[in-house]
């Protein structure tokens, strides 16, 4: 993660996410792969009491003034199709700290979808649609110690989402991040705006598992490159997934990645990634992890 950027107040979390902006999914599908993370990974991943929060937010909400009605108790996926407008964004939120909103531990799990808004100055869309999922480490099954039967669990429910919504990529980590974060480690380390996001061309961000499509793949010199990591990382592993995608793993652990696995994952993909105002060599950058 980004060492100078909330190091103190987040939770160590198992992060997976998809970013769409060559395709237009409906809210429909969207919510489905909403549901998907729910039912599929976090029923069968966390460990801890759970009290649900919906949240769905469409443009003509006015948040400054706090009377928007956006939320309902408990998990109400009809609330969030039935608004009336197009979605902006909906999050389900389990509160297991319910009053304690400042504690690092209120949120341990987050999954939301952060639709395209225009926005000027930027691309027209916003950065296209972003669709993540994030659980604490310390509410997991075991505390987190078998991180590989939940990368396993993760990483279906990801391409699956991949497949549904057209997805141009995606990243699975195990950092200080949060589904309720628009910006990937990446970006926010770099500065890349998420405006100007353009996940056609670039990767949205990396980590233990990294979501490439073809056209990242032909930025990073193609599939040889991808294949010759395997001499710095022999654990890395390719697949051919939906859609021409790539799905590139390094290991069957999220918790046995090493820094130095970190950085020759980075400089692997530097040609497919975004570059911001900011230099990751700067100090405090070199500490982005996955």
């Amino acid at each position: 993660m980004d060492g100078e950027h909330e190091a103190g107040s987040r939770e160590l979390a198992v992060f997976g996410g998809v970013a769409v902006q060559s395709s237009q999914p409906s809210d429909q599908a969207v919510v489905a792969v909403l549901r998907d993370g729910v039912e599929r990974v976090v029923g069968h991943c966390l460990g801890v009491d759970l009290t649900w929060t919906t949240t769905a937010v469409v443009a003509s909400d006015d948040l400054s003034t706090g009377n928007a009605d956006i939320g309902r108790p408990g998990i109400d996926w009809d609330f969030a199709l039935g608004r009336g407008e197009p979605l902006v964004s909906v999050t389900a939120t389990a509160t297991a700290m319910e009053g304690y909103d400042w504690h690092p531990k209120w949120l341990p799990v987050t999954v939301r979808a952060t639709m395209p808004v225009t926005v000027p100055h930027g691309r027209g869309d916003g950065g296209g649609l972003v669709v993540g999922l994030s659980m604490h480490s310390w509410a997991l099954y075991g505390g987190g110690d078998d991180l590989i039967r939940v990368a396993d669990v993760l990483t279906s429910w990801l391409l699956d989402a991949a497949d549904r919504l057209g997805a141009d990529t995606g990243y699975t980590t195990l950092d200080r991040v949060s589904a309720e974060d628009d910006q990937s480690p990446w970006e926010r380390v770099t500065g890349c705006l998420p405006a100007l996001r353009d996940v056609t061309q670039t990767l949205w961000g990396y980590g233990w598992g990294t979501l490439l499509s073809p056209v990242h793949v032909e930025a990073v010199g193609g599939r040889a490159v991808l294949e010759s990591l395997r001499e710095v990382l022999p654990a890395v592993d390719l697949r051919d997934v939906g859609g021409g995608r790539t799905w590139l793993t390094l290991g069957p652990d999220p918790a046995s990645i090493r820094p130095g696995d970190v950085a020759a994952l980075r400089h692997m993909l530097a040609p497919a990634l975004p570059r911001g105002t900011l230099s990751v060599d700067r100090p405090g950058g070199e500490q982005l992890v996955v």
